[in-house]
């Protein structure tokens, strides 16, 4: 009988290796590392109001951080546009006019404003225009051309930069549940074609890869919304400093320097140079540490409860568990940053890819290979160490459907059909209720008899096909009998009378 397998020996998809370095790049293209820093609000109300627009199918992209003085914020389809969030609308729109000559700073630029705000905000700008300090505006009424509504409120904003309220787990669910949602279709599509190459019909797999998915986007929720958490506060910030230390030792050498280069572009999906890549590399080390340590946790927490609630596994499988788990998400989070620098080298060199599909492409492929890789290479360790919880209850199982084939005088045809049924049933939820009804596969007898409950019915309704068997007449059994001694005398005949020739001769 061919053995369902269990958790731990089922084929390594590699998808639980991609929450932790998706989510990290996704972080790392906003400003989260400054939003513990005073004005911490302004870089969050940038990254709200271009997430905003960005879901509205926008070309949205934040591209202030260069720091260019008076340079814009946002580009939004082609629109330059400078945000600016102060505690009321008075400091808002004065922050825009310099201090010196009270003219306006950004010629060219339209002035976001907290959402709450813009009514007044659009006033103020109205009595500026009539001073002459709006260079290009003459007429009052223009002043809604300058002034943008943002989308959250000067309050949102600063709750936004800051961990543990409704704001920032709110923001944090929104955006994370994108890359949620591009997780859960690449899972689907590589856990189906897996899936579909074992022999699985297109029903079992797609149920199947729907389970994985599922599972790999609520990981991926998880992870993203309490490591953004995490990266708000000033320890994450420290840790990007302890690590830069590092990564520009590393950046010091010409081998070092390049493939700094190429991890920056393959996240950034840009090229970046010198000390922007040395900071951008840092602190995306530092949030995968961050993301691969949380969904390492999230991945385990089904087995903790099992373990702990339920008591459907042991503390021995547990272990072997989150062993695997662990391995597979480190060798995918490296996979990911090695798979997406040599993607965006790739991507960079080839028109019609480009460098940002480069790198996605190249990032998955590399965190799926580095997942599925580590993965295995843990699970044949820990395997050494001691077997799974399942080897012993398939054991048993296969004993007993052996003896339920005697008992039913299975033809060959007929145990086939029951190994297709058993591989149905027996699946790792299957198998963990055994392990927890029978005291761990302690108590035998309660191990076999679930094994019966559970397939006898099968057996019954394989033997309920077969073609109905009538026995024959009395009047033919009588004449093959008569035929039979007639064929039994003839033989003996025969038999005699060749050894008398024998003994004549």
């Amino acid at each position: 009988m061919k053995k369902r397998p269990s958790k731990s020996d089922e084929p390594m998809s590699g998808v639980d290796a991609l929450p932790a370095p998706l989510v990290a790049q996704s972080l790392e293209r906003t400003q989260i590392a400054k939003y513990h820093t005073k004005g911490g609000h302004g870089f969050s109300a940038e990254d709200a109001n271009n997430f905003a627009d960005a879901i509205r199918g926008k070309r949205a992209e934040v591209v202030g951080i260069s720091n260019e003085l008076n340079g814009a914020d946002r580009i939004v389809d082609g629109l330059q546009v400078q945000s600016k969030y102060f505690q009321s609308a008075s400091e808002t729109v004065a922050s825009a006019f310099d201090s010196a000559t009270g003219a306006y700073r950004y010629s060219g630029q339209v002035l976001e404003v907290p959402l709450d705000q813009y009514d007044a905000c659009v006033e103020l700008m109205r009595e500026r225009i009539s001073q002459g300090k709006v260079p290009g505006y003459e007429n009052p009424s223009d002043a809604n051309k300058i002034i943008q509504k943002g989308t959250v409120t000067y309050k949102q904003a600063r709750n936004i930069a800051r961990a543990g309220n409704v704001d920032s787990l709110l923001y944090d669910a929104k955006t994370q549940a994108v890359t949620s949602t591009y997780v859960f279709a690449v899972s689907f599509a590589v856990t189906f074609a897996q899936s579909r190459w074992r022999g699985e019909d297109t029903r079992e797999a797609t149920k199947g890869a729907l389970g994985t998915a599922l599972s790999a986007g609520g990981t991926t929720l998880i992870t993203g919304i309490v490591s953004a958490q995490i990266l708000r506060t000033k320890a994450a910030a420290i840790g990007a400093v302890s690590v830069r230390s590092g990564v520009k030792a590393v950046s010091g050498t010409t081998v070092g320097r390049e493939a700094i280069r190429r991890i920056a572009a393959g996240s950034l999906g840009k090229a970046v140079y010198g000390a922007a890549a040395v900071n951008h590399v840092s602190k995306l080390l530092r949030s995968n540490a961050v993301t691969a340590t949380i969904a390492a946790v999230a991945t385990s927490t089904p087995d903790f409860y099992r373990a702990v609630f339920d008591r459907s596994i042991s503390w021995r499988q547990f272990t072997k568990n989150v062993s695997v788990n662990i391995a597979g998400v480190a060798t995918g989070t490296a996979g990911w940053i090695g798979g997406a620098a040599a993607g965006a080298a790739i991507g960079s060199a080839v028109p019609v890819i480009g460098t940002a599909a480069g790198g996605v492409i190249g990032g998955i492929l590399g965190a799926l290979g580095g997942g599925i890789g580590g993965s295995a290479a843990a699970k044949a360790v820990a395997d050494r160490m001691a077997d799974d919880d399942s080897k012993p209850l398939i054991t048993t199982l296969q004993d007993e459907l052996q003896e339920l084939s005697f008992e039913y005088l299975l033809t060959e045809s007929e145990v086939e059909r029951i190994g297709e049924e058993a591989g149905k049933i027996v699946k790792p939820k299957w198998l963990r209720r055994l392990f927890k009804v029978s005291n761990k596969g302690r108590d035998d007898h309660a191990l076999k008899r679930t094994i019966r409950e559970e397939f006898e019915p099968c057996f019954e309704f394989v033997v309920r096909d077969r073609p109905k068997v009538l026995l024959p007449s009395t009047e033919l059994v009588e004449a093959e009998v008569i035929s039979l001694a007639e064929v039994i005398k003839t033989t003996e005949v025969e038999a005699g009378a060749s050894n008398r020739r024998s003994a004549g001769a």
